[in-house]
């Protein structure tokens, strides 16, 4: 998990960060995101409110830390098997199943809220929620591209949003969980919608694309 940068003075205890990013991961599955406070984690942590300012401006970026510190939930699943095909489906499975993460769950909603009034949450949201795994599922097209399976003309960028939005919007707002065959069920189900919009088409007899 990617802590923020540290302030100039005495060294961090690694202790101190950790207690309140277990105090701050407790309380947002268990009270949710609005009943967070920095009170609240200073208090089950243990430390002074200035103690937590030092490290991170304001809750949503202690949350933020918390929930999204990393990209390599989901990133670590675009390395590429070179079947295009099964990357798609894997890349799928674990977006679902990141979403669907109880801390991550309970702090997406209240991030995407608070960064509209913070510049700089927005630029972190941007570069780790976006950016970085929006370039390497840009590999894993043309990985798709290159096997001769996928059409040269594909928009990735926007087969990215397609498939993300899908699955934050199938967890967050309709708040379908289900069981895992279920999940399956429907990663099968979407992927296969894109795999037939996304293939290389067999030329039409009359001399059309079909």
């Amino acid at each position: 998990m990617r802590a923020p940068a540290p302030s100039p003075g005495r060294p961090r205890d690694p202790r101190t960060d950790e207690a309140i990013m277990l105090a701050t991961r407790r309380q947002l599955t268990e009270v949710g995101y609005d009943q967070v406070s920095m009170e609240s984690i200073a208090r089950e942590a243990g430390v002074g409110r200035p103690t937590i300012y030092r490290r991170w401006p304001s809750k949503a970026h202690v949350v933020f830390d918390v929930a999204f510190g990393s990209p390599a939930a989901i990133g670590d699943t675009l390395s590429g098997s070179g079947n295009f095909a099964d990357d798609l489906r894997r890349f799928v499975r674990e977006v679902r199943a990141f979403w669907r993460e109880p801390v991550v769950a309970a702090a997406a909603l209240g991030i995407l809220a608070d960064r509209n009034r913070d510049p700089q949450l927005q630029i972190r949201t941007q570069q780790i929620l976006d950016q970085e795994t929006r370039t390497l599922f840009g590999g894993l097209v043309q990985s798709g591209i290159d096997q001769g399976v996928v059409r040269a003309d594909l928009d990735a960028d926007t087969l990215f949003d397609l498939l993300v939005g899908t699955s934050f919007y199938t967890a967050q707002v309709l708040q379908r969980d289900g069981a895992v065959d279920e999940t399956d069920e429907a990663v099968e189900r979407l992927c296969s919608l894109v795999i037939q919009g996304t293939q290389i088409r067999a030329p039409h007899p009359n001399g059309d694309n079909a």
